[in-house]
Protein backbone atom coordinates (compact mmCIF):
# COMPACT_ATOMS: atom_id res chain seq x y z
CA UNK A 1 0.00 0.00 0.00
CA UNK A 2 1.19 3.46 -0.98
CA UNK A 3 2.41 5.75 2.05
CA UNK A 4 0.17 8.45 -0.24
CA UNK A 5 -3.29 6.04 0.58
CA UNK A 6 -2.18 5.36 3.89
CA UNK A 7 -2.00 8.83 4.67
CA UNK A 8 -5.32 9.78 3.04
CA UNK A 9 -6.89 7.14 5.51
CA UNK A 10 -5.20 8.41 8.42
CA UNK A 11 -6.24 11.66 7.61
CA UNK A 12 -9.80 10.73 7.01
CA UNK A 13 -9.55 8.60 10.00
CA UNK A 14 -8.68 11.68 11.96
CA UNK A 15 -11.92 13.87 10.56
CA UNK A 16 -13.97 11.20 11.75
CA UNK A 17 -12.41 11.66 15.50
CA UNK A 18 -13.28 15.59 15.52
CA UNK A 19 -16.89 15.42 16.31
CA UNK A 20 -15.84 13.74 19.67
CA UNK A 21 -12.97 15.65 20.67
CA UNK A 22 -14.98 19.06 20.15
CA UNK A 23 -17.46 17.58 22.76
CA UNK A 24 -14.73 16.55 25.06
CA UNK A 25 -13.13 19.75 24.69
CA UNK A 26 -16.45 22.08 25.04
CA UNK A 27 -17.25 20.22 28.43
CA UNK A 28 -13.58 20.46 29.48
CA UNK A 29 -13.82 24.17 28.82
CA UNK A 30 -16.54 26.95 28.93
CA UNK A 31 -16.03 28.39 25.79
CA UNK A 32 -17.09 26.65 22.70
CA UNK A 33 -14.85 28.52 20.53
CA UNK A 34 -11.82 27.86 22.37
CA UNK A 35 -13.01 23.97 22.55
CA UNK A 36 -13.25 23.83 18.76
CA UNK A 37 -10.18 25.20 18.43
CA UNK A 38 -7.96 22.61 20.74
CA UNK A 39 -9.70 20.13 18.85
CA UNK A 40 -8.29 20.92 15.82
CA UNK A 41 -4.73 21.71 17.16
CA UNK A 42 -5.17 18.66 18.54
CA UNK A 43 -5.35 16.75 15.08
CA UNK A 44 -2.95 18.77 13.31
CA UNK A 45 0.05 17.89 16.28
CA UNK A 46 -1.67 14.48 15.83
CA UNK A 47 -0.96 14.33 12.23
CA UNK A 48 2.54 15.84 12.66
CA UNK A 49 3.51 12.91 14.89
CA UNK A 50 1.81 10.28 13.27
CA UNK A 51 4.89 7.90 13.06
CA UNK A 52 4.39 7.66 16.81
CA UNK A 53 1.22 5.71 16.56
CA UNK A 54 2.59 2.00 16.76
CA UNK A 55 -1.02 1.00 17.32
CA UNK A 56 -3.76 1.75 15.23
CA UNK A 57 -6.70 1.07 17.30
CA UNK A 58 -5.55 3.23 20.00
CA UNK A 59 -5.82 6.40 18.01
CA UNK A 60 -8.96 7.65 19.56
CA UNK A 61 -7.40 7.55 23.51
CA UNK A 62 -4.25 9.25 22.18
CA UNK A 63 -6.60 12.07 20.44
CA UNK A 64 -7.83 12.57 23.91
CA UNK A 65 -4.51 12.11 26.24
CA UNK A 66 -3.08 14.70 23.42
CA UNK A 67 -6.54 16.53 23.99
CA UNK A 68 -6.20 16.69 27.75
CA UNK A 69 -2.95 17.67 27.99
CA UNK A 70 -3.50 20.68 25.35
CA UNK A 71 -6.08 21.92 27.42
CA UNK A 72 -4.06 21.87 30.67
CA UNK A 73 -1.40 23.53 28.42
CA UNK A 74 -3.18 26.19 27.32
CA UNK A 75 -5.96 26.99 30.13
CA UNK A 76 -5.30 30.61 31.77
CA UNK A 77 -6.23 31.18 35.63
CA UNK A 78 -8.55 33.36 36.22
CA UNK A 79 -8.55 36.05 38.85
CA UNK A 80 -11.71 34.47 40.82
CA UNK A 81 -10.03 31.02 40.71
CA UNK A 82 -10.48 28.92 44.16
CA UNK A 83 -7.79 28.26 46.33
CA UNK A 84 -7.47 24.74 46.97
CA UNK A 85 -5.53 25.92 50.60
CA UNK A 86 -8.44 27.82 51.62
CA UNK A 87 -10.86 25.15 50.59
CA UNK A 88 -9.37 22.70 52.46
CA UNK A 89 -8.76 24.75 55.58
CA UNK A 90 -12.54 25.47 55.55
CA UNK A 91 -13.76 22.08 54.88
CA UNK A 92 -11.22 20.57 57.63
CA UNK A 93 -13.16 23.53 59.86
CA UNK A 94 -15.82 21.26 61.79
CA UNK A 95 -17.98 24.60 61.54
CA UNK A 96 -18.14 25.15 57.80
CA UNK A 97 -20.87 23.90 55.96
CA UNK A 98 -22.97 25.03 53.22
CA UNK A 99 -27.17 24.47 52.34
CA UNK A 100 -27.31 21.17 50.24
CA UNK A 101 -30.71 22.40 48.91
CA UNK A 102 -29.37 25.82 47.59
CA UNK A 103 -26.18 24.47 45.99
CA UNK A 104 -28.67 21.75 44.29
CA UNK A 105 -30.77 24.42 42.84
CA UNK A 106 -27.76 26.30 41.58
CA UNK A 107 -26.09 22.95 40.26
CA UNK A 108 -29.34 22.41 37.81
CA UNK A 109 -29.40 26.01 36.62
CA UNK A 110 -26.48 25.45 33.54
CA UNK A 111 -25.04 28.80 33.93
CA UNK A 112 -24.49 28.41 37.91
CA UNK A 113 -22.75 24.98 37.47
CA UNK A 114 -20.84 26.36 33.96
CA UNK A 115 -19.38 29.03 36.34
CA UNK A 116 -18.70 27.22 39.27
CA UNK A 117 -16.70 24.87 37.14
CA UNK A 118 -15.11 27.74 35.34
CA UNK A 119 -13.76 28.78 38.79
CA UNK A 120 -12.34 25.11 39.22
CA UNK A 121 -8.57 25.29 38.48
CA UNK A 122 -7.94 23.27 35.31
CA UNK A 123 -6.13 20.15 36.78
CA UNK A 124 -9.32 19.64 39.56
CA UNK A 125 -11.71 21.14 36.88
CA UNK A 126 -10.37 18.15 34.71
CA UNK A 127 -10.63 15.06 36.97
CA UNK A 128 -14.18 15.73 38.08
CA UNK A 129 -15.76 16.30 34.38
CA UNK A 130 -13.62 13.47 32.62
CA UNK A 131 -14.93 11.32 35.46
CA UNK A 132 -18.42 12.06 37.21
CA UNK A 133 -19.59 13.98 34.02
CA UNK A 134 -18.33 12.08 31.06
CA UNK A 135 -18.02 8.04 33.12
CA UNK A 136 -14.03 8.14 33.14
CA UNK A 137 -12.15 5.59 35.15
CA UNK A 138 -9.71 7.24 37.85
CA UNK A 139 -6.93 4.72 35.69
CA UNK A 140 -8.06 6.75 32.53
CA UNK A 141 -7.72 10.37 33.60
CA UNK A 142 -4.56 9.67 35.47
CA UNK A 143 -3.07 8.30 31.88
CA UNK A 144 -4.60 10.85 29.81
CA UNK A 145 -3.18 13.82 32.43
CA UNK A 146 0.42 11.88 32.59
CA UNK A 147 0.32 11.59 36.56
CA UNK A 148 0.00 8.96 39.46
CA UNK A 149 -3.76 7.42 40.08
CA UNK A 150 -3.18 8.31 43.56
CA UNK A 151 -2.80 11.77 42.59
CA UNK A 152 -5.66 12.02 40.04
CA UNK A 153 -8.00 10.86 42.89
CA UNK A 154 -6.31 13.29 45.23
CA UNK A 155 -7.28 15.82 42.65
CA UNK A 156 -11.04 14.70 42.03
CA UNK A 157 -11.79 14.88 45.79
CA UNK A 158 -10.43 18.14 46.07
CA UNK A 159 -12.30 19.36 42.73
CA UNK A 160 -15.47 17.89 44.08
CA UNK A 161 -15.07 20.19 47.24
CA UNK A 162 -14.00 22.97 45.59
CA UNK A 163 -17.22 22.45 42.77
CA UNK A 164 -19.72 22.05 46.01
CA UNK A 165 -18.34 25.34 48.32
CA UNK A 166 -17.84 27.58 44.59
CA UNK A 167 -22.18 26.59 44.57
CA UNK A 168 -22.31 27.25 48.20
CA UNK A 169 -20.89 30.96 48.32
CA UNK A 170 -22.64 33.77 49.36
CA UNK A 171 -24.75 35.26 46.55
CA UNK A 172 -22.19 37.98 46.40
CA UNK A 173 -19.42 36.54 45.42
CA UNK A 174 -21.47 34.15 43.37
CA UNK A 175 -23.17 37.70 41.97
CA UNK A 176 -19.25 39.05 41.23
CA UNK A 177 -18.03 35.83 39.21
CA UNK A 178 -21.43 35.41 36.41
CA UNK A 179 -20.85 38.96 35.64
CA UNK A 180 -17.87 37.79 34.21
CA UNK A 181 -18.01 39.81 30.34
CA UNK A 182 -19.95 36.98 28.24
CA UNK A 183 -18.81 35.43 25.00
CA UNK A 184 -21.51 36.14 21.76
CA UNK A 185 -22.74 32.63 22.25
CA UNK A 186 -23.45 32.72 25.62
CA UNK A 187 -25.06 35.95 25.83
CA UNK A 188 -27.32 34.51 22.50
CA UNK A 189 -28.56 31.49 23.84
CA UNK A 190 -30.05 33.80 26.86
CA UNK A 191 -31.50 36.59 24.54
CA UNK A 192 -34.90 34.66 24.04
CA UNK A 193 -34.88 34.09 27.67
CA UNK A 194 -33.85 37.61 27.96
CA UNK A 195 -36.90 39.27 25.67
CA UNK A 196 -39.49 37.30 27.82
CA UNK A 197 -38.12 38.63 31.78
CA UNK A 198 -37.17 34.90 32.70
CA UNK A 199 -33.45 35.35 33.40
CA UNK A 200 -32.30 35.51 37.25
CA UNK A 201 -31.09 39.00 37.76
CA UNK A 202 -27.02 37.86 37.76
CA UNK A 203 -27.55 36.32 34.15
CA UNK A 204 -29.85 39.56 32.76
CA UNK A 205 -26.77 41.73 33.90
CA UNK A 206 -24.20 39.89 32.38
CA UNK A 207 -26.26 40.16 29.09
CA UNK A 208 -27.08 43.43 29.29
CA UNK A 209 -23.45 44.53 30.25
CA UNK A 210 -22.43 42.30 26.73
CA UNK A 211 -24.89 43.71 24.63
CA UNK A 212 -23.89 46.87 25.54
CA UNK A 213 -19.81 46.92 24.04
CA UNK A 214 -20.36 43.62 21.67
CA UNK A 215 -20.70 45.26 18.21
CA UNK A 216 -22.43 42.34 16.60
CA UNK A 217 -24.99 40.46 19.00
CA UNK A 218 -26.90 44.28 18.98
CA UNK A 219 -28.40 43.73 15.80
CA UNK A 220 -28.93 40.31 16.16
CA UNK A 221 -31.18 41.36 19.21
CA UNK A 222 -33.20 44.22 17.41
CA UNK A 223 -34.11 41.61 15.06
CA UNK A 224 -35.34 38.94 17.56
CA UNK A 225 -37.38 41.92 18.90
CA UNK A 226 -38.87 43.42 15.72
CA UNK A 227 -39.64 39.64 14.71
CA UNK A 228 -41.50 39.04 17.59
CA UNK A 229 -43.15 42.25 17.36
CA UNK A 230 -44.32 41.59 13.99
CA UNK A 231 -45.02 38.15 14.71
CA UNK A 232 -47.65 39.36 17.50
CA UNK A 233 -49.32 41.84 15.16
CA UNK A 234 -50.70 38.37 14.28
CA UNK A 235 -52.99 38.22 17.46
CA UNK A 236 -55.74 40.20 15.77
CA UNK A 237 -58.22 37.62 14.23
CA UNK A 238 -59.71 39.46 11.51
CA UNK A 239 -55.81 39.53 9.97
CA UNK A 240 -56.01 36.24 10.30
CA UNK A 241 -59.55 34.39 9.88
CA UNK A 242 -62.26 35.36 8.56
CA UNK A 243 -65.82 36.46 10.20
CA UNK A 244 -67.68 33.53 8.99
CA UNK A 245 -64.46 31.07 10.09
CA UNK A 246 -64.38 32.22 13.34
CA UNK A 247 -68.07 32.05 14.19
CA UNK A 248 -68.06 28.49 12.94
CA UNK A 249 -65.02 27.48 15.09
CA UNK A 250 -66.43 29.68 18.34
CA UNK A 251 -69.50 27.66 17.65
CA UNK A 252 -68.17 24.56 17.42
CA UNK A 253 -66.30 25.20 20.37
CA UNK A 254 -69.70 25.76 22.46
CA UNK A 255 -71.33 22.65 21.19
CA UNK A 256 -68.19 20.55 22.29
CA UNK A 257 -68.47 21.97 25.76
CA UNK A 258 -71.78 21.22 25.69
CA UNK A 259 -71.13 17.60 25.20
CA UNK A 260 -68.47 17.51 27.30
CA UNK A 261 -70.71 18.84 30.32
CA UNK A 262 -74.15 16.74 29.23
CA UNK A 263 -71.62 13.30 29.26
CA UNK A 264 -70.56 13.96 32.84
Amino acid sequence: MSEGGEGERFAERLAGELPGLVRLATRLLRDPDVAEDCAQETLVGAWRRRDQLRDAAALAPWLRRSLVNRIIDRSRSRHDELDIEAVEANWKDDAYSVRPDVVLERAELRDELEDALARLPVIYRVPVVLHDALGWTASEIARAMGVGLAATKQRLRRGRMMLVSALGESDARRRASLAQPMRCWRARRHVSAYMDGELDPATRAAVEAHLATCPTCPPLYASLVGVRATLGGLRDPDTVIEDAMAARIRQALTEEGAGVVRAR
